[in-house]
Formats: structure tokens, sequence, C-alpha cells
């Protein structure tokens, strides 16, 4: 949510913006679109990490809080990238760099939790899938 207020900020703010794709001596041309491809494969590759090492588990209240934490820890490398980007369209104002942030928050609005993708990435059945749906379990 934080990026999108700074992204509506840094567009409100500026007076003026430019598409600039030729000024090869401006670093950031290529490292905003660096940073945003290797912050989603990060993104991805920490999920599923993350997502993997819950499948194990036997206890809903866990296999929650695991999931919680890896989608924290997931959306942390493209945030990152969405305020890099932002940041620079803030110090040129380059619209390059604002459209490669508002994609990353529109990537990120996409990657938020639903019960359905829970259900499906914890591999939710029988027992575990009967209290899930109950709601009886609350992480703290």
């Amino acid at each position: 949510f934080s990026p999108l207020l700074f992204l509506l900020f840094v567009l409100y703010t500026m007076d003026e913006w430019t598409l600039n794709l030729d000024n090869y001596s401006d670093p950031f041309l290529f490292v905003v679109p660096i940073a945003a491809i290797v912050g989603v494969f990060l993104s991805k590759f920490l999920y599923k990490r993350n997502i993997e090492a819950l499948k194990d588990k036997d206890n809903l209240r866990s296999k929650l809080a695991g999931f919680q934490s890896a989608s924290i820890v997931s959306y942390a490398p493209v945030e990152g990238a969405t305020l890099l980007g932002i940041v620079a369209a803030y110090k040129s104002p380059n619209i390059f760099y604002l459209s490669i942030a508002g994609l990353l928050i529109i990537y990120l609005f996409y990657q938020r939790p639903s019960k359905l993708k829970i259900e499906q990435e914890l591999e939710l059945h029988g027992e575990l899938k009967n209290q899930f749906d109950k709601g009886e379990v609350e992480i703290k």
C-alpha cells in the first residue's frame, strides 16, 4: 500500500514527464528493469521455497503462520524494486521508471492471498481443510 501512495505522490508532485530510453548515461535505465526482473524471480523463488517447507507440517496454525511469513518475505524483493523505480522517476522525470513501478504494484496486487490460494498452496485436506473452512484457527 505504501509504494502506491509514494507513486501517487511522485506522480502528483512532478510537473513534467518525459519518455527517454536513449540516455545511456543514466544508470537507472539499466538498474530499474533489471531490479524489477530480479525482484519478481527472487520473490517466486523465496515463496516456493518457504511453501515447500510447510507441506510436511500437520498443524493448521503453523501452516497458516508459515504461509503468512512466506507471503511477506516474497513481497519484499518486488516492493524494493518498486520503490527503486519510484525513486528513479523522482530523480529523473522519466515515465519509464514510473511505468515499471506501476506494473510491479499491479503484480503485487495479484499476489495477494485468497482462501482458495491458501487451500491449494498448503494442500489442505480432511480435518485441516474443515478447520480452515470453519475459521477455527487465528494467527496472532
